[in-house]
Order: structure tokens, then sequence, then C-alpha cells
């Protein structure tokens, strides 16, 4: 299963597209049972989705793997607390992984790389690592010598930046996890309802939805597909509001057949304005 459950949604209402909001506790409860069911293993989560630490810690009957992420923090002992806080909050002696919210913290104060390394020796975390957001930032911290044992990164069908940075993580032995597979829900709007500021992508979204009709499939399908099929990416981070929108999503991937000619004809889509592929500019 290449399926980790991101759980944005649990702590804050997430996503351009979402109109559940958070759920409740009961259906929080039906979706850890549905994603343990499915053989998902894994929970991605953080400090900063308000307070999903917490439910996870309440709510998931520890059938997961962990990784959540610590926020900009100004020295080594505001890391530690920060770990130690985590740990508290999911109910856990000891996480799957701990990685930096964003890796520019650990670029700006290198030493918290050791602050890691130590928890990590302490067996407080069995994995360390940074969620990416520029492959400047890889190169950077592969410079410092802060070769992760996993990260997250965001990759689609149309945001493909990070392409050539896969293959060098595969060779340094990272776990690699993508986000963002569905940009937020944004293939799934209603194209004629863009936003003003995402107009300019209107064209290579019809062209998307067109590829797809022709070959009788969803963007869905394609979306989760096209990323769990490289054999560079371990694991696929979704999140989701329900748990029937779960057992569809993993649906699209076990009746999936391969069509590597329509992947190729969606990478041929040309993307005038790359910068608008990334939530952050929205």
């Amino acid at each position: 299963m290449k399926i980790t459950l991101g759980t944005v949604q649990f702590g804050i209402q997430y996503g351009i597209s979402n109109t559940h909001g958070v759920p409740s506790d009961s259906e929080l409860e039906s979706i850890f049972s549905v994603a343990s069911e499915l053989g998902i293993k894994q929970l991605d989560t953080a400090k900063a989705y308000g307070n999903a630490e917490e439910r996870i810690g309440q709510l998931s009957n520890s059938k997961f793997d962990i990784i959540t992420k610590f926020p900009n923090v100004d020295s080594s002992e505001d890391l530690e607390i920060a770990l130690s806080e985590s740990l508290q909050k999911l109910n856990v002696a000891s996480i799957y992984g701990y990685l930096a919210h964003n890796a520019d913290v650990l670029i700006q104060n290198p030493s918290l790389w050791k602050v890691l390394l130590e928890a990590k020796k302490d067996d407080k975390i069995k994995k360390i690592g940074y969620s990416l957001y520029t492959p400047k930032q890889l190169e950077q911290l592969l410079d410092l010598n802060c070769i992760p044992d996993l990260v997250q990164l965001p990759y689609s069908i149309l945001d493909r930046k990070f392409e050539k940075q896969l293959a060098i993580l595969k060779q340094l032995g990272t776990e690699v996890h993508v986000r963002s597979v569905f940009l937020q829900g944004l293939y799934f709007m209603n194209l004629n309802k863009l936003p003003e500021k995402l107009q300019p992508l209107q064209d290579s979204l019809v062209e998307l939805k067109n590829l797809c009709i022709e070959n009788n499939v969803s963007v869905g399908e394609v979306a989760l597909n096209y990323v769990i099929s490289n054999p560079n990416i371990d694991k696929l981070v979704i999140g989701i509001e329900t748990a029937d929108q779960l057992r569809e999503n993993i649906n699209l991937v076990t009746n999936w057949k391969p069509n590597n000619a329509l992947f190729s004809k969606i990478e041929a889509i040309e993307i005038k304005d790359k910068s608008l592929l990334n939530p952050v500019n929205w």
C-alpha cells in the first residue's frame, strides 16, 4: 500500500474544494477503521494542523505509524520541547518520522539537525528529515550534510519540478513521500468557476480533463495512479474528509489499468505560469 493518510483536515478546514469541514469524532473513528481495513499503515500530521495530533492520540487506537512535523523553532531547546509536546499529544513514546515542516528552518539553523540525530539515537524517532517546497532547498541541505531518512515534497501530474531530485533521493536511500497530488482539489474544480488568480491555468486544466474524457478515466484516477506508478516514490499522502472518500480513492488505485500513452500526453501539457502550481501563491 503506497498510500499514507494525511490528517490536516482532521484539525483545520483545509483545501480549496473542501465542502465537508473538519470531521466529527465519530467520522474520524470511522476513517481510522476504514484506513486500517484497507491496509494503510501511516498517518501524516503536524503540530501546525490545529488539534490533529491530539485527535490522533485520542481516536486512532495506536494502529498506525505516525509522521509529524515541527514548525519554525529558534533553538535546539525549542525543538526538543516541540518533539516532547508532539509525543505527548499523540500519546506515544516514539514516532516513525519527524520532519521540519519547512526545510528553511534547518537551512537557517543546521545545528537543529544534531537534535534530530540525538532523538533518533534515543529511539524517539525512527526517521528524520524535512518537508520540501523547492528543489533548491534540497540542494542546500545536502550541501550541509543533512542527509534525510525521509522527505515529503509536492508532486503531481502537472507539477513535476522535483522529477530529477526523486532519483537523487532514492540513490541516497531516502524514503520519498509526495503530497499535493490533487493540488488541494484544484483538479476537481468547476473550470468555469476558477478564482481569478488561477484563470491562467484554465487551458491546461481543460486539456487535462479532455484527455481523461477521451480515455474514459477520471482526473482522480489519473492523478493518483500517475504518482503511484513512479518507482522513485515510496508513499503518496492523501487527505480526505470522510471514510467514503477514502474508499473511493483506494478503489481508483486498485481498479486502475496502466495507460502509459495517456501519461505521456499529460506530460506534454504546457503550463505557462508554473508558479500557480504552488498553493502558496493562491
